[in-house]
């Protein structure tokens, strides 16, 4: 007799699922930032609470009893599949399928969401014990609680409580940048072209005082990318037509103090009103995207934000006026001016991040097209763009003489006064302590004992910075000893490397024909002994190899003396170096295989002819003693490519070695940095796979002097690591 059965859950697949899906805390943590962004969410904060609970609160469009049961309680629910875009500003969803849920259950062991839709005072609250979901028992008949709440907020909350991890700044700072990609850091406000555009998305993280319960802000977009710009330039007009302009924050000198515009080319102390221009007013952060003047952790981040979203937005009467500012938009003709190198200080689009704010609120001054792109060129528009355009060259000229550069074609650079030497210090320190004598015995004299106690305040706090800037010269002193002995030491290595080079390419030659001889009469003599036949034929092959390599290596070496700079092909590049390392890879167990376009030579901007070669080795070499370390699959795979939405060509180094941990991740580029000790002689293979740390800190420096930039991204199926290089294209010509 047939029998009817069905397949039954047990509730434990709720975690199992969670730590399959979600392994690592910050993954869950940006899936549920990113369930916020495809809940039509502007904004979203991530609260680190008093009593060790997790928060994330959204203003989206929260969710309705049906939604709640439909999709966040219903395993394998296909909602997103059949909504791909949000209900209001039609974004691609970007959270993982169905992951949200367990994304809550790997961060902690109690979830409490709240939740309004759009347009309603009455709420929802669910309760969750994720504890209850134990193996054992039928998921079916594992309880949570729904329950009404009454609420005048729209949007959703998640408090996660009795969280499984700690977690550091560091990691929340990870997964500000996680999400960064669907940040908008301008002011949120409707677009006047279309106000159903997407007014933005932004992310806050908080964290609340150890000691005081104050919530402090870990990472959002001033700290994260705003603080580490370089100055802050500011234009006012009043509503009489007055300008002026200063600089508000200069890290290479002093700030400027409000200035009058001088427009009509007069010599006045009092200049005109503009005409036609009232009532507008500009603020924009000015950064040099150079790697030597923004933290490494930090460059990247901030060149990629601005080539996306650099240059100065308009506004008017609180509503963006598109196009202005946006990506390849040129309306203050910055790129234009900077192209013709006039003005040597960079003053590009993506050197600027600001708006301008513009109020003419009967639309006089500021008039639409009829098509609603863009602003008629009034009077007052021309005004403005002739204004902002100046002043910002102003201001960039003018921090450029703070750095000591020229600022003009055929200028003479500027001078700079000598930072401080160690006597000034010393000068210095000497003054404060006299000072401070002179206020301690001014008061044990009972003569303005007041104020001779804040002096002594004074003078210990400045004393307090004296000393910190004095470590920090130590510090800096200390690092570039440091690096100056590298200097050296490479400089040793690759002479040393070169000779060696040079003195096997004049031997090699004779010795494989030696070689060739003794194989050829090791065949004759052999009479059928196979296995001196066998050895004769592996060491035939194994000559082949190193000769391959060695040519290679010698190419290279021979390329390292060239001086000049020239577009590469990374096509040619990764064909030649795969001829080069195949056979030594083969020889060790390791699948390469490089995968370039068929009809595109990749040109990157000039380069010396042998960085490309050298980078490509260094990480083939690091690969393959990852790959010895895992023991497990060996396999490397090389990939280049063109970016065109970037204009940069790309390589992409996947490995299956045993990876990088989470931990080390912003310190792999650093220099010296390694997780391994050198072992002892006679040790394993696997034991000798170890690093100095100063491979990927010269891949680094290599990459980043090109005006490129390589970071560890995620790797593809079957592999564990991959490294990412992204080179600026040459240009069509």
């Amino acid at each position: 007799m047939n029998e009817t059965l069905y397949f039954a859950t047990d509730a434990a697949i709720i975690s199992r699922l969670g730590r399959e899906l979600v392994a690592r805390q910050e993954t869950a943590l940006i899936e549920l930032v990113k369930n916020s962004f495809d809940a039509d969410a502007t904004h979203v904060t991530v609260r680190f609470t008093e009593d060790g609970a997790l928060e994330i609160e959204d203003n989206g469009v929260g969710m309705s009893r049906a939604v709640l049961i439909d999709s966040f309680l219903r395993l394998a629910s296909d909602f997103k599949v059949q909504s791909p875009f949000s209900p209001h500003f039609k974004r691609r969803r970007a959270g993982r399928k169905g992951i949200g849920r367990f994304a809550t259950q790997r961060l902690g062991d109690v979830l409490v969401l709240r939740t309004t839709p759009e347009g309603s005072s009455a709420g929802l609250m669910l309760t969750v014990d994720w504890t209850k979901f134990t193996s054992g028992r039928d998921l079916g008949s594992v309880d949570v609680t729904l329950s009404p709440i009454d609420s005048e907020t729209q949007g959703t909350t998640l408090r996660i409580e009795e969280l499984s991890d700690e977690w550091t700044d560091a990691q929340i700072r990870r997964c500000w940048r996680g999400v960064l990609a669907l940040q908008q850091p301008f002011p949120v406000a409707k677009i006047e072209s279309n106000p159903a555009v997407d007014p933005g998305f932004s992310v806050e993280f908080r964290r609340a005082d150890e000691f005081f319960g104050d919530e402090n802000t870990v990472a959002d977009f001033k700290t994260e990318i705003l603080d580490h710009l370089h100055a802050v330039i500011e234009l006012s007009v009043s509503d009489d037509g007055f300008a002026k302009w200063r600089i508000s924050a200069n890290r290479f000198g002093e700030s400027r103090p409000w200035m009058k515009v001088h427009h009509d080319h007069l010599d006045s102390s009092t200049p005109p009103p503009y005409k036609h221009l009232k009532s507008a007013a500009m603020k924009t952060h000015y950064v040099i995207l150079s790697p030597d003047l923004l933290p490494s952790l930090v460059y990247a981040r901030v060149r990629d934000v601005l080539a996306d979203q650099g240059g100065v937005r308009l506004y008017r009467n609180g509503f963006r006026v598109v196009p202005y500012g946006d990506a390849g938009n040129d309306w203050l003709r910055l790129d234009e001016i900077y192209s013709k190198r006039a003005i040597l200080a960079p003053i590009a689009n993506r050197n600027f991040f600001g708006v301008i704010e513009v109020t003419d609120v009967e639309g006089r001054l500021f008039e639409e097209h009829t098509s609603r792109e863009g602003l008629i060129e009034t009077p007052a528009f021309i005004e403005l763009r002739s204004l902002a355009s100046a002043v910002l060259v102003s201001a960039a000229t003018r921090i450029a003489e703070d750095r000591g550069r020229k600022t003009r074609a055929g200028a003479s650079r500027p001078r700079l006064e000598r930072a401080p030497s160690a006597d000034a210090l010393h000068d210095l320190d000497a003054a404060l302590k006299a000072t401070q004598d002179a206020a301690i015995k001014a008061a044990a004299n009972g003569a303005g004992h007041d104020a001779a106690e804040a002096v002594v305040a004074q003078v210990r706090e400045a004393t307090r910075i004296l000393e910190e800037k004095k470590e920090e010269i130590a510090t800096a002193e200390a690092r570039l000893a440091d690096e100056a002995a590298m200097l050296r030491f490479l400089a040793t290595l690759g002479m040393t490397t070169a000779e060696f080079s040079h003195e096997t390419g004049m031997t090699f030659d004779a010795f494989r024909l030696d070689f060739q001889a003794v194989f050829e009469m090791a065949k004759l003599a052999s009479h059928g002994d196979a296995q001196l036949l066998a050895q004769s034929e592996r060491a035939s092959s194994m000559l082949a190899r190193l000769d391959t390599l060695t040519s290679y290596l010698n190419t290279l070496a021979a390329a390292r003396t060239a001086r000049g700079m020239r577009p590469i092909s990374l096509a040619r590049a990764l064909h030649e170096f795969h001829l080069g390392v195949v056979s030594q890879a083969r020889a060790q167990g390791v699948e390469l295989i490089v995968e370039i376009p068929p009809y595109d030579p990749l040109f990157t901007t000039p380069m010396h002819e042998a960085e490309i070669a050298s980078i490509l080795l260094n990480l083939y070499t690091n690969a393959v003693k990852a790959i010895k370390r895992a023991n497990g699959e060996r396999k490397i795979l090389v990939k280049a490519d063109r970016i065109s939405d970037e204009t940069a060509v790309r390589i992409q180094f996947f490995d299956s070695g045993d990876g990088i941990l989470d931990s080390n991740l912003d310190r792999v580029f650093d220099a010296f940095f390694t997780t391994r000790t050198s072992a002892p002689a006679g040790s394993s293979d696997v034991e000798h796979a170890k690093g100095t740390g100063l491979g990927l800190w010269i891949v680094h420096q290599i990459v980043e002097n090109s005006s490129g930039r390589i970071f560890a991204s995620s790797p593809a199926d079957n592999f564990s690591t991959c490294f990412d290089l992204r080179f600026p294209s040459e240009p069509d010509l």
